[in-house]
């Protein structure tokens, strides 16, 4: 698909059109400013952002980012929004994630093995509560995603990354 680990902007520009693909520095974490391409750049819904390994050439993506709802989904059906319970019933087993309320809430730490884990790359999802939720799943902690509390404040996927080895 557009998004192979031999993708190059030259390659999104053929598929979407010149006017769907901007090169732009924007706003990282903790402060940080990075270079992305960014497909879709006018349209929420269909915003993807591509960092690139080969930066000048623009081409071998590092990382995908999706962050809103919109087309996007992986080879699984997983899109913005898809539940924990449905996450982990295609990975075919539980997994562990980062606690909520910091940098990198409701991370997915590993897919211990499970169909999720790739080769080459690395699928990487944050949840976010949809329910209420108590103190035990705030901060920098390793949850379940089979705990009973994790389940019960109903998280969904917030942010989908492709990182490349």
């Amino acid at each position: 698909g557009p998004f192979a680990a031999d993708a190059s902007e030259a390659a999104l520009i053929r598929r979407f059109g010149r006017g769907n693909v901007a090169f732009r520095t924007v706003p990282a974490a903790e402060g940080e400013r990075v270079k992305k391409t960014i497909l879709f750049p006018k349209d929420r819904a269909r915003r993807v952002e591509i960092i690139w390994f080969d930066e000048k050439k623009r081409r071998r993506p590092a990382e995908v980012l999706v962050y809103d709802p919109g087309p996007w989904r992986t080879p699984e059906g997983i899109g913005i929004g898809t539940p924990l319970a449905e996450v982990e019933a295609m990975n075919g087993k539980p997994f562990p994630l980062y606690g909520f309320g910091w940098d990198y809430s409701g991370t997915v730490i590993d897919w211990e093995g499970g169909r999720l884990s790739r080769t080459g790359c690395r699928l990487l999802l944050r949840f976010e509560p949809r329910g209420r939720y108590g103190p035990d799943l705030d901060g920098e902690r390793e949850l379940r995603s089979d705990q009973a509390d994790l389940r019960a404040a109903d998280p969904v996927v917030y942010q989908m990354l492709l990182m490349y080895e």
